[in-house]
This record gives C-alpha cells, structure tokens and sequence, in this order.
C-alpha cells in the first residue's frame, strides 16, 4: 500500500532541491534577490514536506491528493500544482504550510479536471484533442 505521506513529502523534497539549484543559477543571472528568494521557498519547501509527514493517515487532504494526483504509488503532481509548488513562499515568505496543502488538494482536483484538455473549454462538439468516435468489437462468432 503507498505511503501517501512519504510519497508527497518526497516530491516537495525534490522541488526543494531544485529551488536550491535555482538559487545557485540566479545569483549568476538575476542576482542575490532573487537567489533569496530561491532559498526562502526551499526552506519553505523544507518546512512543507516536514509537516506532510506529521499528519495523520485520515487528513482527508491527503485522501483528495491520493485520488487526484497518484499516479499508482507515485505522486505526480500536474501542470497548476506543480507550478505551485515551485512558487511556495517565493514571493510570499509567509505562506502558512497548512493552508497551502489545503490549496495543494484543490490544485490537484482542478488538474485532474482538466487532463486532456489542452486547449482549454472548448464548444460541445468541437474539441481537436478528444477523439469523437467508438470502436465497437462485435463478439458473434459464426
């Protein structure tokens, strides 16, 4: 059975890992603004991943992240939660851990939702990117 603790906090130490790359890469480029800024959301990452893994198996948070952004025992976080994670506590250093999980379960039910959707809402009828026919198997051996 997953871990979906240690699944997600797992992911978020990953993210935190390349917000430390990043820090490194924008003290090259962007300069020391924002390399702390690269290192606030990784400490804030830190912090994240460290309070995922004290919650209780029945924080109905991670039951909505099991189901909407599991990919069978792997957390894959999609395009909007991902996004997320790797902005948290970048621009706002007091971002609540809590809150933002809170977030964390909404992002991943919207992604969900919108899993193929990849030009967005389109007019009944009239989307390129889902297909509009059947494929039938007849079983009638004769």
């Amino acid at each position: 059975m997953t871990d979906v603790r240690r699944a997600i906090a797992e992911r978020i130490d990953a993210i935190a890992a390349w917000r430390r790359e990043r820090e490194f890469q924008d003290m090259m480029g962007l300069g020391p603004e924002a390399a702390a800024r690269s290192r606030r959301s990784a400490e804030g990452l830190d912090a994240l991943a460290a309070y995922v893994r004290t919650l209780p198996d029945s924080d109905p948070r991670l039951e909505r992240l099991r189901k909407a952004a599991f990919r069978g025992e792997v957390f894959d976080p999609g395009a909007t939660l991902l996004t997320e994670l790797g902005r948290f506590r970048f621009h706002d250093p007091e971002a609540p851990v809590e809150t933002f999980l809170d977030r964390m379960a909404e992002w991943a039910e919207q992604d969900e939702r919108e899993m193929g959707e990849w030009g967005g809402p389109q007019i009944a009828g009239d989307n390129p990117w889902r297909a509009n026919w059947t494929v039938q198997i007849d079983d009638d051996e004769e």
